[in-house]
């Protein structure tokens, strides 16, 4: 099954979101969160890069990476990461 455009646009625009991760905290206590909303943001932008450009992820990457961003957020808005996982995986292998 194909990704429709909109699809293709919205998950797009958010890996252009991710690309920029927010700056490294000032307080030390909070650079343990940081880093795990940063390896959770990274998880998501490269099942979304792969799955533009090459149009494949497994159901089981599709969820491990949702788990990280279950248990530690994102640096983006929660609510388009959310709808970028229906998304992917509603197109997962």
């Amino acid at each position: 099954m194909s990704m429709r455009p909109d699809e293709s646009l919205q998950l797009g625009a958010l890996y252009d979101a991710l690309r920029t991760p927010a700056p490294m905290p000032a307080d030390p206590r909070q650079l343990t969160g940081w880093m795990a909303r940063l390896e959770a943001d990274a998880a998501l932008s490269g099942l979304i890069s792969r799955v533009l450009n090459t149009g494949t992820a497994t159901t089981g990457e599709v969820t491990d990476a949702q788990a990280l961003f279950d248990r530690s957020g994102s640096a983006a808005d929660p609510a388009r990461v959310a709808k970028a996982y229906e998304v992917l995986l509603h197109h997962a292998e």
